[in-house]
């Protein structure tokens, strides 16, 4: 670091490798640090290669999840909350062929965090059924918006008019050429109106609003992957949402989780290189804190990435 005078004073930012700022009135230089960490460690490996699929599940479900997350930072996004409650559950190891090719396992992730009671559910895959008591009402080609709004109202102290159910579908496919696997997302909705006369089968996709033993249920073997219903209303100009986690049924995501499947992905983008002599935490004139808790975004867009450090 240097102090300068004449061509040099007044000036702020960056030329080259050197660095310029004011400071008590005068120009100090500095020169960049050159020292890169090394990225290839397996904490800092592991720790990036959990980004891919949260991150390709997130671009599929996203139109869906406007204010999903109820209490977040004000500098956070759905996306940032998204990523960070998501980043170690069950991470799932992509290969670099297949992050390319914006390949997507279903894991079981948190689609919503909010302040209402969580939809309880109980069964397995289509025989999945929910809390939500329906009363008397059973449910065939006739039944409206309408009635199944005032079964629900009407069973269930937590529910009122202009509130919405909603349900999220997310299928877990494989391309038959290039065998990457792929999802198929679908959500849809309806707001509980007594007066709305339109066909229930016209409106929502019919696996997720079917009636068991009078209560709201999965009603179709739509294939692997996951599934939630979300119970959601506004309020003093906010969206309250319950807290919902994918329910997953879905034999491929073995295939993409643990160390085998790890080994398999970061031998793609060159393995591991731990260094047997470096210290996992530099001291403060090094460049490296190499202890696993670093969370890098990945490549593209990271504005707003609020407290995804954290």
């Amino acid at each position: 670091m240097a102090i300068v005078n004449g061509l040099f004073t007044k000036m702020v930012g960056s030329v080259g490798a050197a660095t310029f700022s004011q400071r008590n009135g005068s120009t100090v230089v500095s020169q960049k640090a050159t020292t890169v960490k090394n990225s290839r460690t397996s904490a800092q490996q592991k720790q990036r290669m959990k980004w891919a699929n949260p991150v390709q599940v997130y671009k599929g479900v996203s139109p869906y999840l406007q204010s999903a997350f109820e209490k977040k930072p004000a500098n956070s996004s759905d996306f940032n909350m998204f990523v960070k409650r998501n980043l170690n559950t069950n991470p799932v190891y992509l290969t670099k062929a297949e992050v390319e090719a914006n390949a997507c396992v279903v894991a079981p992730y948190v689609i919503t965090n909010g302040s209402l009671p969580r939809i309880i559910t109980s069964g397995e895959g289509a025989d999945t059924v929910t809390d939500i008591k329906t009363g008397g009402l059973t449910i065939d080609e006739n039944t409206t918006v309408a009635d199944l709004s005032k079964a629900i109202v009407l069973n269930n102290a937590d529910y009122n008019f202009g509130e919405q159910v909603s349900f999220f579908s997310l299928l877990q496919k494989i391309d038959p050429v290039t065998g990457i696997p792929y999802v198929s997302f679908n959500a849809s909705s309806i707001v509980l109106d007594k007066f709305n006369s339109a066909k229930l089968a016209d409106v929502v996709n019919m696996a997720g609003f079917n009636i068991k033993n009078g209560f709201l249920a999965h009603g179709d073997d739509e294939g692997d992957g996951g599934f939630c219903w979300v119970h959601s209303k506004a309020s003093n100009g906010m969206v309250k949402v319950s807290p919902q986690v994918l329910i997953v049924s879905n034999p491929l995501l073995a295939d993409y989780t643990g160390k085998d499947a790890y080994k398999r992905a970061v031998a793609t983008y060159g393995g591991e290189k731990d260094i047997f002599l470096r210290p996992e935490t530099e001291d403060a004139t090094g460049s490296a804190n190499d202890n696993g808790s670093e969370t890098d975004s990945p490549s593209g867009d990271t504005s707003n990435d609020g407290d995804l450090g954290n």
